[in-house]
């Protein structure tokens, strides 16, 4: 995955990104912003290409070249990292770091619902390509240009430790994961699992809570920590919650809800409708979750329950 920084003409650093499939200019002291020229062109292609699924770009069939015969051969199985072009460029002009500008864009593709990357090959197995698919919130009375902020703020703040910014990337990451459609759903677990856990580290690592929560504790700490209804499943009762209870067996046991991994759905074959989509509520709680560690924890969404489908509000300049 071959990133592509340059120096920006004024001082600072830049480097292009993509997908981005809507026009975005601005300008503060110490960011930009710009479209790239072709934006429309490339938008148009993404948009009809023939791999797109429900708003989701797949990338066809893996292709081999037999450098004896020069033949192009189309292989069973899918090409698993590919790229998207790229149509926007992002400058810092307070910093030379290329990890700073890999942090903001994992920022940004947090708070935009899309993947974005700076790399050439940086999307793996599929990525949406409209806004928004990838969290249960919009921003609302607030633009990319706040969250830019929102996450160069959290940067300067974390100077001292270089793992954190490179963790919360990684749970973001992890988070895009788990939503690729053709996931079973023991692996979309392990991911959303990840997620959080990754989250408790980036926490545990400032708070240093004693005695150190167990896995049956750390979701409840954290929900209890920001003030977010503690989902039913994530309750520590009598040293343990029901989805400590999955994650034990799955992982140190390699079944899934009593059966081997890909056997069973989330909850069982035969699962209660009453107990919910808990790998949705998963997915919300993630997403409050890093909302408030990158630093507004004092946002009503932050507070929302988890147990709902519905599409939430989130202003970063509230």
């Amino acid at each position: 995955m071959t990133e592509q920084p340059r120096q920006a003409s004024t001082g600072g650093i830049s480097a292009e990104f993509g997908f981005y499939p809507l026009h975005c200019d601005m300008e503060t002291d110490q960011f930009s912003i710009l479209t790239l020229s072709g934006h429309e062109a490339r938008v148009t292609a993404i948009i009809g290409d023939a791999n797109v699924i429900k708003s989701w770009l797949y990338p066809g069939a893996q292709q081999h070249l037999d450098f004896t015969s020069g033949n192009l051969r189309s292989m069973p199985y899918s090409a698993r990292v590919f790229g998207l072009p790229m149509t926007h460029v992002l400058a810092l002009h307070r910093s030379e770091s290329q990890d700073d500008i890999n942090f903001v864009i994992w920022c940004l593709s947090f708070f935009t619902g899309m993947r974005l990357t700076t790399t050439e090959r940086g999307i793996l197995d599929a990525t949406p390509i409209r806004p928004e698919k990838l969290v249960d919130f919009a921003l609302h009375r607030c633009t990319v240009a706040d969250a830019i902020q929102l996450a160069l703020n959290f940067l300067e703040l974390e100077r001292g430790d270089p793992y954190t910014p490179k963790r919360l990337a990684a749970v973001i990451h992890a988070l895009f994961l788990a939503q690729y459609p053709q996931n079973l759903p023991f692996e979309q677990f392990q991911y959303l699992y990840m997620a959080l856990d990754g989250c408790f580290k980036l926490l545990e690592v400032k708070d240093a809570p004693k005695p150190r929560p167990t896995h049956a504790g750390r979701i409840q700490w954290m929900c209890e920590k920001f003030d977010i209804p503690t989902p039913d499943w994530a309750e520590n009762k009598a040293g343990s919650s029901s989805l400590s209870i999955v994650r034990n067996h799955t992982i140190h046991e390699a079944l899934f809800f009593d059966e081997p991994l890909g056997f069973s759905l989330y909850g069982g074959n035969k699962p209660d409708a009453s107990s919910g989509n808990i790998p949705l509520q998963m997915k919300a709680l993630i997403c409050r979750l890093l909302v408030a560690i990158l630093g507004r924890a004092d946002v009503s969404y932050v507070k929302s329950a988890v147990n709902t489908r519905m599409i939430h509000s989130l202003e970063l300049n509230a």
